[in-house]
């Protein structure tokens, strides 16, 4: 049986192995080790799903991320920047929600590591998030991220809010950690973000 990436959609079939990764031509899914990585994404193999024996056209967009897709697109052509105030909605949402599930934000440190694991270990979301804290500045690179295709198609059409959960839950978990407000800066890098999250003013 097939099986294929969720995050690029790279299909390993068994009679083919991958063998820039070592895996013989032959070898069943269910046999690859299990630290082998997507040879496309990088992902693991926690990421494939099994398909029909044949292959399969890649199908549509989820409905969510097409409704996703025309809710930003809607939101930026109607009020443009000023829909920012919609992202810092969604962080709030989450940060209730992450409490909510006992996790804490009582330093940066915490509040990121809360964050990366709510949606990286219990929901999978994304591959994995690294992060960095400076003085006046948090540096996160988003990795193999689910909603990426989404993101991808809205940035090459000017549309610049984002509905990115990590980025929108992490600059309003280091504004309760530290009772500053954060500029959002996101750069694509590979099938994930570079985000930057800068210091800018106290919160009143």
């Amino acid at each position: 049986m097939n099986y294929q990436c969720e995050i690029c959609h790279y299909i390993y079939e068994p009679e083919n192995g991958d063998s820039e990764g070592g895996i013989e031509p032959g070898t069943s899914f269910k046999d690859i080790p299990s630290d082998w990585l997507c040879p496309r994404c990088g992902i693991d193999k926690s990421s494939f799903k099994p398909m029909a024996k044949e292959i399969q056209a890649q199908r549509g967009k989820d409905p969510l991320l097409v409704m996703v897709l025309g809710l930003t697109q809607g939101l930026w052509t109607i009020a443009g920047t000023g829909s920012y105030s919609v992202t810092r909605q969604i962080g709030r949402t989450f940060l209730e929600e992450l409490k909510s599930k006992g996790l804490d934000f009582d330093d940066s440190k915490t509040s990121l590591e809360s964050v990366r694991s709510y949606f990286v270990e219990t929901h999978h979301m994304a591959g994995n998030i690294e992060y960095s804290i400076g003085e006046d500045e948090v540096d996160l690179k988003v990795k193999n991220c689910r909603f990426f295709p989404v993101c991808s198609h809205l940035e090459s059409q000017g549309v610049l809010i984002t509905t990115c959960p990590y980025t929108n839950t992490a600059a309003m978990a280091m504004e309760e950690a530290t009772g500053y407000r954060f500029r959002i800066s996101k750069e694509p890098q590979g099938f994930g973000h570079q985000i930057t999250l800068k210091k800018v003013s106290k919160v009143k």
